[in-house]
């Protein structure tokens, strides 16, 4: 990351969105992505408990020291997927994060701390516009991945199954929501 904090980055990029709006620590506060979750079950009709999808690693390259798999996944069968922080992402503001993203960072940390260990040399955002406009069909949106692990220790613990899935950081500002 070209800065030393997700929100010195957004000072940089963006500083007057970076000085209105003040960083959430994991996006949505808890109430508000509760109450989401109580009116997205209500408008479904079934609960959303089943519906958390990890970002794992799904294929490694051992040759290029590549790791594939979902870095984020927003719906499963069109049906919102609750992170572990308990946050609900839409798939168009996932694709402008990604594009942003992609644009002016690339690089990744180990578990959101310290410097670089790797970069995103793959992406692309999965929706049901972008599926329907390639011809092809999935049944779930979110942004799949390639990531290149340049860190020996890393490299390490990527193999041992220690380190087994993506997480994608963030900041999010709340929202309110009617169901009238």
């Amino acid at each position: 990351m070209p800065a030393e904090s997700h929100t010195a980055y957004l000072a940089y990029y963006e500083p007057e969105y970076a000085s209105e709006h003040a960083e959430t620590e994991g996006g949505y506060s808890m109430d508000a992505s509760e109450a989401l979750r109580v009116i997205i079950e209500t408008i479904l009709g079934k609960s959303m408990s089943e519906t958390r999808i990890v970002g794992e690693i799904l294929k490694v390259d051992d040759e290029q020291r590549l790791i594939y798999g979902w870095g984020s996944v927003v719906t499963e069968k069109g049906v919102p997927v609750v992170d572990l922080q308990g946050d609900v992402i839409e798939a168009e503001t996932l694709v402008k994060a990604v594009n942003e993203f992609m644009e002016h960072v690339r690089v990744g940390k180990t578990m959101h701390e310290g410097g670089a260990t790797g970069q995103v040399i793959h992406s692309l955002p999965v929706t049901n516009e972008i599926c329907k406009a390639l011809g092809i069909q999935c049944d779930r949106e979110g942004w799949i991945v390639a990531y290149k692990v340049y860190d020996d220790e890393v490299w390490k613990r990527v193999k041992s199954g220690e380190l087994k899935a993506f997480s994608i950081g963030g900041r999010a500002t709340k929202e309110e929501y009617n169901i009238d």
